[in-house]
């Protein structure tokens, strides 16, 4: 056989003759190879139309293009590409040093080329050989060092190859595609971790990989630090992005008195692209086990909602132990929310749980909630009228004493303020364009509710039964009219309330002082009323002191002065009160609907004024160019109030109440309030008299409160990322997150994984209160909290936090975190010295969250 052979190299030769030669050869040898040819000066591009190709080839364009150059053998096809070599067709696209084709067959393969100085020094093929074939399949990626591949049969061979899917690699010394969506391993590797020679990995001789499905191998080993630690007959591994159904894995963990087991062993539904479901379960040697669905649908911008809960059995300890336990609890949870338009909302949150399921809780955070709430809560609104709607159904079950209280249900409707005054006339003009009584404003508010409560102060004593109804009316009107540089503003109150029965008194315990009431039915309407006007004003001082980089300090003084004017409703013309005498003969007023929802009538009458100062202190600093801006920092906020009533029988002049807070720039807070008292105490009576301090010589206020809290919040500057490992931790960790959702057992140590890229943190708080109503009796409380984490190393984090009570000193909570990044691993070790929940917990698991159950787990307290 005669070989005619021709190599085009763009750079050296000239292109017309060279299109003139290779026609005649192709009319020669009868063989169609393009109708079109183009060249560059730097590249070989060549473009063969398939289409017109015999019937039995392929059936689309392929373009390929070569830095170096191409070699074409006429009689049997074949095209030998050099440099850079690039192929495409349809979705496929091959990159290598080398590539060859035979368009008879429509076989390609590509290998890269020893590099002679790097083959000395690197046992790695990626460094030893340059230009190794890369294949992009659609959105899949293969690279190897040699690549095979047929483009009609879509069928190829990988060797010593390598893929990504989902965040796993998988390797192979033989990787064989049989057809588009399936393709066969042989000898394979595969592992989360992204170097060349992973830290850890599963190892089968036989891997089948059905593309964006799953990885079935058998048998399968792991492998850490190359030594293999267990081997199963057969492992099955995602190998798509997003929900799919699966099994879920277990993990091996130990409880302490509940004795070792697996938890969190079950299965998870991809049941639809709105909803999912997730069955789990615990089980440990002891006896105690646990069955916990999940189920949740959403669809965006609509609705989204979950059901989900447990039932255990909780077995602690031998039968024969003085605090064996051996009992069942339940727990459920409902979720709903739905948006019906902009202006339509429901949201349902409704939680159940077995009376004593705090008792045998298995985390901290479960032991703690003593008090179940749940919510249904359907809201509307009406745009441009100011008026809103809501019907709320609520349920509080208290799991210590078994007390529930259902409110059934509860119905509430506002009107923001009007103006029914203006007549037709759009809001936002200026104040001078109304007259006064169009400044009058109304608001309106009503609601209604029906309460059932089951009571009781102890689990060991009978429930109390009781159901109340009512329903609550508030109108107000004011206005707020200038004075100059004045703001008057009048204002009236009025509020009804409707219920359908009161309390009388049946009889008088003279044992324990106090009256017998008894309910009766009939409709009762409670009416009262306050009003009053109040007046305020804004002064400001501004000063521009020699500071260099202040450009000036301003004080904002804001007083205001208010009289308020409320009837004594106890007064027996109003008959919301009854009158009696107790056992000292005392006349006492009995409140006849003491025990109904709203309340009654308040007691006493008012006329009095109340005064209150507001002091804000702030600083400018000055732009060192053009280019900064000017910065404001609020300094000092100091508000003070006192009030005096003119128509009380005693003590007419109120506390002084004193508030203020402060910040230095972001790092600290400051913030106290206190009280004072201007009447003496009584130490034979045990209370306040009528009568100034200052006129038994002694100062003229007494504080009978304070308050202070500091707190700061430092930390380093956050590292950039150097890899794209680190890029992806955050989206790593959430995903981690939401697959712990599925877990029941929620641990104190189940955190957050450590931002290794921030170098250090730290958080300090103080707080302090005092109570002195008696001057010889002081109750006080101090504790200060902190938090701090650093890096001992780049790889190495400690975490500390913990409180301690200056007064009882005693140290709570404190807790102590070591973590350490072990690149496709995490180490954590955490230990909780004092308390209920004292012990440490040692874990190390792989980083990805589709392997989060491969870990190693122990600890010495079951709660944990």
């Amino acid at each position: 056989m005669m070989e005619r052979r021709i190599k085009l190299n763009a750079e050296k030769k000239n292109v017309g003759i060279l299109i003139i030669l290779i026609i005649s050869i192709i009319n020669l040898s009868s063989a169609q190879i393009s109708d079109t040819l183009s060249f560059r000066s730097d590249t070989t591009i060549t473009s063969i139309d398939t289409l017109k190709q015999p019937s039995g080839g392929i059936d689309s364009v392929v373009n390929y293009t070569a830095t170096d150059s191409i070699i074409f053998t006429f009689d049997n096809k074949n095209m030998k590409m050099f440099g850079k070599s690039d192929v495409k067709h349809k979705e496929l696209s091959l990159k290598s040093e080398i590539i060859e084709v035979n368009w008879n067959t429509n076989d390609i393969s590509a290998y890269g080329v020893l590099d002679s100085v790097k083959a000395k020094t690197s046992d790695s093929l990626k460094q030893r050989y340059t230009g190794m074939p890369v294949m992009k399949d659609g959105g899949d990626v293969y690279e190897g060092w040699k690549i095979a591949y047929n483009f009609k049969s879509q069928k190829g061979r990988v060797t010593l190859g390598e893929t990504e899917e989902d965040q796993g690699y998988y390797q192979g010394e033989q990787i064989k595609k049989v057809d588009k969506d399936m393709m066969f391993i042989a000898n394979g590797f595969y592992s989360t971790c992204e170097l060349g020679h992973p830290h850890f990995y599963f190892y089968s001789p036989e891997m089948r990989v059905t593309i964006r499905d799953k990885i079935v191998a058998r048998p399968i080993y792991l492998y850490i630090a190359d030594v293999p630690l267990f081997a199963l007959p057969f492992g099955v591994f995602p190998s798509q992005g997003g929900r799919r159904s699966g099994i879920l894995a277990p993990a091996f963990v130990d409880k302490g008195s509940r004795g070792t087991g697996l938890e969190h062993f079950g299965y998870y539904f991809a049941l639809s692209d709105y909803t999912d479901l997730a069955v789990v379960g615990d089980w440990l040697t002891s006896g105690t086990w646990r069955v916990s669905p999940n189920f949740r649908y959403v669809k965006r911008y609509n609705f989204s909602g979950s059901l989900s809960g447990y039932y255990q059995r909780a077995i602690q300890n031998e039968p024969r132990d003085p605090d064996y336990v051996d009992r069942a609890d339940y727990f459920a949870n409902l979720t709903h929310n739905q948006t019906f338009n902009p202006t339509t909302r429901l949201d349902v949150n409704f939680t159940f749980a077995s009376s004593e399921n705090f008792r045998r809780a298995l985390t901290l955070n479960e032991y703690l909630n003593q008090e179940i709430t749940s919510n249904a809560t359907l809201s509307k609104s009406w745009e441009g009228t100011g008026s809103s709607m809501s019907i709320n159904v609520n349920r509080r079950q208290n799991l210590i004493n078994g007390s529930i209280t259902n409110t059934l249900p509860s119905i509430s409707y506002s009107h923001s303020q009007s103006y029914p005054f203006r007549f037709g006339r759009k809001n936002g003009g200026g104040e001078t364009d109304y007259a006064w009584y169009e400044m009058i404003g109304m608001s309106y508010g009503a609601s209604g509710q029906r309460v059932d409560n089951r009571t009781r102060s102890a689990d060991t004593l009978p429930f109390n039964f009781y159901q109340r109804e009512g329903i609550n009316h508030s109108l107000s009107f004011n206005a707020a009219p200038k004075a100059g540089y004045f703001t008057i503003s009048p204002y009236f109150s009025y509020n009804e309330k409707w219920y359908d029965k009161s309390s009388i008194i049946a009889g008088y315990d003279t044992s324990r002082g106090f009256a017998i009431a008894e309910d009766r039915k009939g409709f009762e309407a409670v009416r009262s009323f306050n009003t009053g006007v109040s007046m305020s004003t804004k002064l400001y001082g501004i000063l521009q002191p020699p500071i260099p980089g202040v450009a000036g300090l301003r004080h904002t003084v804001l007083p205001s002065i208010t009289y308020n004017y409320q009837p004594d409703f106890s007064d027996p013309k109003f008959g919301y009160y009854i009158a009696y005498k107790d056992k000292l003969g005392q006349e006492q007023k009995f409140n006849r609907f003491q025990k109904e929802i709203y309340g009654g009538a308040p007691a006493g009458e008012q006329q009095a004024v109340s005064l209150s100062l507001g002091n804000i202190f702030e600083m400018k600093t000055s732009a060192k160019d053009t280019t900064e801006k000017e910065q404001k920092y609020q300094l000092l906020n100091l508000n003070a109030s006192v009030g005096y009533n003119f128509v009380a029988d005693s003590m007419n002049l109120s506390d002084l109440s004193l508030s203020y807070r402060t910040s230095i720039g972001e790092y600290l807070g400051i913030s106290g309030s206190s009280s004072y008292r201007f009447y003496e105490f009584n130490r034979a009576t045990g209370g306040r008299v009528n009568k100034y301090l200052f006129e038994s010589g002694k100062f003229p206020v007494e504080m009978t409160a304070v308050s202070l809290s500091l707190s700061t919040s430092l930390r380093g500057e956050r590292k950039a990322a150097e890899t794209q490992q680190q890029v992806d931790d955050s989206a790593r960790v959430a995903e981690h997150q939401r697959n712990q959702n599925f877990s029941s057992y929620r641990g104190i140590y189940d955190t957050p994984e450590p931002d290794f890229s921030i170098p250090w943190s730290l958080s300090l708080s103080f707080n302090f209160s005092q109570s002195q109503e008696n001057p010889a009796r002081k109750f006080r409380s101090a504790n200060v909290s902190g938090s701090l984490d650093f890096n001992l190393t780049e790889n190495w984090k400690f975490t500390a936090s913990s409180s301690y009570d200056l007064v009882a000193k005693q140290l709570a909570a404190p807790q102590i975190n070591i973590s350490r990044d072990l690149h496709c691993w995490l180490m954590n070790f955490s230990w909780t010295p004092l308390g209920v929940y004292s012990g440490y917990r040692f874990e190390i698991r792989v980083k990805a969250p589709q392997l989060q159950d491969i870990k190693v787990t122990k600890q010495n307290n079951d709660r944990l």
